[in-house]
């Protein structure tokens, strides 16, 4: 009679994890800088967001109801108060509506901060605005309504939703371009009201603070770039 000997005892999971981490410790260190490379990310700027999604449903009723207007006579008899030649007129409104609409849309998906190897970027659809490094003195996390804690009235609509929201202080020493420009092209919620920073309202405030202090660690050792 053959008896079946002992079956190899399956390999233990701490030894297991023993082992890759011996081999991840004995990598060369830049092999281990190549693995821990950030790549940049741009994070959109959330009140562009929510200006676009105000406009959007405004702007596509009143289209829809030009429209409807403008083909209605093609199916059935109707009197309007104009005369037939100037029914154009309702095209017109169409594509004047929907082109205010994609003007904060396309803007939504264009604008936003950017950190970048070089310089930390702010975009807007026809601007950007390169901040060095080296310019930069601190980050820290505050709420929105301790920055802003009066807002006027015709933006509360439009800023209400992030209120509390905490947002992300970029300290710098100077701005690149004078802060009234920055504001104009950039939003009024971008600068910060007393001192000089920037107001970097995103949806992952931290992941924005790790990729900024990441660049500025490593362009310590760098040429100065950007402004």
């Amino acid at each position: 009679m053959i008896r079946a000997g002992p079956s190899p005892a399956p390999s233990h999971p701490v030894v297991a994890m023993s082992l890759r981490g011996l081999r991840e410790t004995l990598q060369p260190p830049s092999e281990r800088r190549r693995r821990e490379v950030i790549r940049p990310r741009r994070f959109p700027f959330l009140l562009y967001q929510r200006l676009a999604r105000m406009y959007r449903g405004p702007a596509w009723l009143t289209a829809i109801a030009a429209l409807a207007l403008y083909y209605l006579p093609l199916f059935v008899e109707v009197q309007y108060p104009w005369p037939p030649e100037q029914d154009v007129l309702l095209l017109a409104l169409a594509g004047a509506v929907l082109g205010v609409w994609l003007i904060p849309e396309i803007g939504s998906r264009l604008s936003g901060v950017e950190p970048r190897p070089e310089a930390l970027v702010f975009r807007a659809p026809f601007f950007a605005l390169r901040v060095s490094y080296r310019r930069i003195r601190a980050t820290r996390p505050t709420a929105f309504s301790e920055l802003f804690p009066r807002v006027p009235y015709r933006h509360r609509r439009w800023v209400e939703p992030f209120y509390e929201h905490t947002v992300l202080v970029v300290e710098t020493a100077g701005y690149p371009l004078p802060a009234r420009w920055i504001r104009w092209l950039l939003g009024p919620y971008v600068c910060l009201p007393r001192g000089t920073g920037f107001v970097c309202l995103v949806s992952d405030w931290m992941a924005l603070s790790r990729m900024i202090d990441h660049y500025r660690e490593s362009a310590r050792g760098s040429p100065p770039g950007g402004l």
